[in-house]
């Protein structure tokens, strides 16, 4: 991550030569105005699809009650990496919102700022400790999150201080990392057999089912709206993600799974990026269609704050 280019990125949740996990991708949005094509592309990335457009009715029933120039609209995200949800969501919402960055790591909060400039747009972003928010009660009407749950140490604390500082009826729209759900058929099987496949493991530290997830939202004050559970399928569409794990096996009862996984792994690195294309597609359909019902792993959460 220490390069004098930044406008190179490493990706989501890469490993660093230090061990740390980099939380660094380029925003969807590349042009200065977001058009009718770009949208379209947020079908490609699913998970933020679900959470923008909760955000944006959010913003659209606000725009009808107040004017939104003495009363802006304003979103936090937390857990804003380098800045490419910020930078997208400012693009796309306008410039009578404010949107505001928030992270742990000092250095993606440096290359947030570069970022946001070299974008030419105006956002803020804070570094803080990992538990108390730099902001006052009430500051804002939509939290983002995504994948930072399962990083932190204090959930019920943290979903408290995101309650703290939303509106009455502020939004909570999150991506949350989850234990393994009851339909990870495959995925229990191997962890029964010893073998953890979330590439990203040794980072996790708060991960829990969805009844558990729902029951702290609804303790921290919120009402959840709905819960989309992510790529069931994930041997098939993301085989790239279990390789790691599987190709380090030599127990003969997952070999079979181990030799699939690689030709899978292969053939979707042979098509990319098609291949990539449709597997997010995919995932898009999968949760409009079923991801209400299916407990796998990973949950988009779509919450509400009660009255205060």
């Amino acid at each position: 991550m220490h390069t004098k280019d930044h406008t190179k990125t490493q990706g989501w949740g890469v490993v660093a030569e230090d061990g740390s996990e980099v939380w660094d991708d380029k925003p969807i949005f590349e042009n200065e105005k977001v058009t009718t094509k770009d949208l379209f592309k947020l079908l490609f990335y699913p998970k933020k699809f679900f959470l923008l457009h909760r955000i944006n009715k959010a913003l659209k029933q606000k725009r009808k009650l107040t004017n939104v120039y003495s009363d802006p609209f304003r979103i936090l995200d937390v857990g804003c990496g380098t800045g490419a949800s910020v930078i997208d969501m400012k693009k796309m919402f306008g410039r009578e919102v404010e949107v505001v960055g928030l992270d742990v790591v000092h250095m993606q909060v440096d290359v947030a700022k570069m970022r946001a400039k070299q974008h030419g747009i105006h956002a803020e972003f804070f570094w803080y400790e990992g538990k108390q928010f730099p902001f006052s009660d009430n500051t804002f009407d939509a939290v983002y999150s995504s994948d930072v749950l399962g990083h932190v140490e204090n959930v019920p604390f943290w979903l408290d201080e995101i309650h703290r500082v939303l509106r009455p009826s502020g939004v909570l729209a999150m991506f949350a990392e989850s234990k393994l759900g009851r339909h990870a058929y495959l995925r229990n099987w191997f962890m029964r057999q010893g073998l953890n496949t979330d590439p990203h493991a040794e980072f996790h530290i708060s991960l829990y089912s969805k009844q558990e997830l729902k029951e702290m939202i609804l303790g921290a004050g919120f009402d959840v709206e709905q819960m989309y559970s992510s790529v069931w399928a994930k041997f098939i569409v993301h085989p790239d993600e279990l390789y790691p794990a599987l190709q380090r096996v030599d127990d003969w009862k997952l070999l079979p799974f181990k030799w699939m996984n690689a030709k899978l792994t292969w053939a979707k690195k042979k098509a990319h990026p098609v291949s990539a294309a449709i597997s997010e597609l995919y995932s898009f359909f999968e949760m409009i269609l079923v991801g209400r019902w299916i407990e796998s792993q990973g949950y988009v959460i779509l919450a509400k704050t009660r009255k205060k």
